[in-house]
């Protein structure tokens, strides 16, 4: 069985929006395991990532919600949400080494785009703050290690 040996990369990813708010985020591979050890990219491999963001509201935002209640739970409102645009991206990145005894030593990155974002106009985060989504594309790659 192989095992995550260490992380050779992390790139925090950025965005700024129209309502210029900034949202940095961050991906990280919580284990790989591979899954099909002959296809035209060699080994096919099963990656579980995680991610989240930290949200630094524009007083533009935290003005409109001024006297808007508190969510009364960790769980998304389903109303009041309006999509605004990233008008700039980074995305973020990270690199793991995985090691398998049988398939050998292998890099594999995860890097996420952010495509949309979207706030919610009625409620307020348990801190106080407007509630942001973000929706992101997962791009994951991996080569072989030669050694």
């Amino acid at each position: 069985m192989g095992k995550l040996n260490r992380v050779l990369n992390t790139k925090w990813g950025n965005i700024k929006l129209e309502d210029n708010t900034l949202i940095k985020f961050r991906v990280a591979i919580v284990d790989v395991h591979p899954f099909e050890e002959a296809s035209p990219f060699g080994v096919e491999f099963g990656v579980n990532i995680t991610t989240g963001i930290s949200v630094y509201p524009s007083e533009e935002s935290m003005r409109e919600l001024e006297g808007k209640p508190i969510a009364p739970s960790k769980i998304p409102p389903k109303e009041g949400w309006i999509q605004i645009k990233i008008i700039e991206k980074e995305s973020a990145l990270e690199e793991v080494e995985y090691e398998d005894p049988e398939l050998g030593k292998y890099k594999i990155r995860v890097e996420i785009e952010p495509v949309m974002a979207s706030k919610n106009t009625q409620i307020k985060t348990p801190n106080g703050e407007p509630w942001y989504v973000v929706r992101w594309v997962p791009k994951i790659t991996w080569e072989k290690i030669m050694e």
